[in-house]
């Protein structure tokens, strides 16, 4: 053995012996992570904040969130003082009976204030919020996820949120989530999750890889006859970047967006394309497992989604039926507001006929981050998963299945 070889061993060994180090002590956390009593985190959510009725709770954010939060606090008995808000052209109105202040302005106002962060904002995320309210005041800083908790009956679930003790009750299909993770670092951001979920541990959440769903380890730059599929394409910003990554080499691309004035942004950018725009083909319409037209909530942003109180109707198409691969790779996006066990319902014949590399959103609903992946690889298609996060606050988070070929 040449000492060149003998040294490519040792430093291959030493390495195995690390990355083996470093799974059995992501293990050993999950473990006691998912170890605690449900009845224990019942008493510890029970204790989790106190206050009098004497105390101003203080809503920081005025969007379509915090006007959420101040209807369902009102269905408990519980009337907040003001809401408080960074956007000058909101300050000093009034939004839904409350005035809106400014942080200092609040502090001022109300002796005993308690803040409570109402946004959810990839450009904002809680931690910079607090640190921003506690550089005007002295007052306590909580999320909106804490008063869902004090608040469950009206609040919770909510997206992927529920009660701790509900979640510890799953604990079995949980475990088996996390032993289908492919390498250390989606068990990492996996655990990472669950701790946040359960204690509301924002430190402990992955930080936002910034990605856009291109995550450079796992998505290489793929060959130029890849059909792209964008199932909640929003205005196009997911095409602008799969165009970047593949320096506009594609054979075509399918992009679905429900939402009426989403669309018009998406066929607006899809014009500007030039000659590559004719490869494009758009559809105003949201992805689900038959044709069928459904209630849905235009909310003209990121957050527009199905919901049976909405004002419009929209149409719904399952990709079987739309979209014609002949054998080309595929590239297969999700990110359709908790539609996506319809929609991976509704392209069966196109999962096993081109088994797609998948990114999906496993944040939508409480069981999602285990229950999806634990649903593609039931169906046996020889994919491997890896998780990763590219959003704030526990939001856009993205499982990956890659075909083992």
């Amino acid at each position: 053995m040449t000492y060149s070889r003998f040294h490519v061993l040792m430093t291959s060994s030493a390495k195995s012996s690390k990355v083996s180090s470093e799974h059995s002590a992501i293990t050993r956390e999950f473990n006691a992570l998912v170890s605690e009593n449900p009845a224990d985190a019942e008493r510890r959510v029970a204790e989790i904040l106190h206050f009098d009725k004497n105390i101003s709770i203080v809503l920081y954010g005025a969007g379509s969130l915090g006007r959420s939060v101040l209807k369902r606090l009102r269905k408990t008995g519980i009337e907040p003082a003001a809401f408080v808000d960074d956007t000058a052209e909101k300050q000093h109105q009034e939004i839904d009976g409350l005035i809106v202040l400014t942080p200092s302005e609040a502090a001022l106002r109300f002796a005993n204030v308690l803040f409570v962060v109402t946004i959810l904002n990839p450009a904002l995320n809680f931690l910079e919020a607090k640190k921003r309210l506690q550089l005007q005041t002295n007052a306590p800083v909580v999320s909106f996820l804490t008063m869902a908790w004090k608040c469950a009956n009206e609040f919770l679930p909510y997206l992927q949120f529920e009660l701790p003790q509900s979640l510890l009750t799953k604990v079995p299909e949980i475990r088996r989530g996390f032993h289908l993770w492919s390498d250390d670092e989606s068990r990492r951001q996996f655990v990472g999750h669950l701790r946040f979920r359960l204690f509301l541990n924002y430190e402990s959440l992955p930080r936002n890889s910034g990605d856009d769903y291109f995550p450079p380890e796992l998505v290489p730059r793929l060959p130029g006859n890849t059909v792209f599929i964008d199932c909640g394409a929003y205005d196009g910003d997911t095409l602008r970047h799969f165009l970047q990554h593949q320096q506009e080499k594609f054979q075509s691309i399918y992009a679905f967006e429900p939402d009426v004035r989403n669309y018009e942004r998406l066929r607006s950018f899809v014009g500007s394309l030039g000659p590559a725009g004719e490869r494009v083909h758009t559809f105003n319409a949201g992805v689900g497992a038959r044709r069928e037209r459904l209630r849905f909530d235009a909310a003209g942003n990121m957050g527009s989604s199905f919901s049976s109180a909405g004002a419009s109707e929209v149409e719904v198409l399952p990709l079987d039926e739309v979209v014609a691969v002949d054998g080309a790779p595929v590239f297969l996006k999700f990110d359709v507001e908790g539609a996506e066990w319809e929609a991976l319902e509704g392209c069966q014949r196109l999962l096993k006929q081109s088994r797609p590399l998948i990114a999906i959103s496993i944040y939508h609903r409480p069981d999602d981050l285990w229950a999806l992946p634990l649903h593609l690889d039931s169906l046996d298609l020889g994919y491997r998963f890896f998780l990763r996060t590219q959003g704030e606050d526990g939001m856009d988070v993205i499982c990956y299945a890659i075909p083992e070929h």
